[in-house]
């Protein structure tokens, strides 16, 4: 567990669920005045205790729209060839 002095800032904790890992290192150097090394030490102590859970299923879609999109244009093409080869 996280003392209070070494909790994150929101923005630098959304940046970390998002991906943008050097992202957050930046917001953390800025939001607390300290060095590249111990702002990435920090991160990396972070992402030890809580490490990121891999979506799985549905999650996977609402996660990327583009994906989402692509999978029902896939789905319609073969509904669209079913008609047409079975009629």
């Amino acid at each position: 567990m996280q003392q209070a002095e070494d909790k994150l800032p929101t923005d630098v904790l959304r940046a970390l669920h998002a991906g943008h890992r050097a992202k957050a290192i930046g917001l953390l150097r800025a939001h607390s005045a300290i060095g590249a090394q111990e702002a990435e030490a920090r991160i990396d102590r972070y992402l030890e205790e809580n490490p990121p859970i891999p979506l799985r299923g549905a999650g996977i879609l609402v996660s990327n729209r583009l994906n989402a999109l692509v999978w029902l244009a896939l789905i319609v093409l073969m509904g669209l060839a079913y008609w047409l080869l079975s009629g």
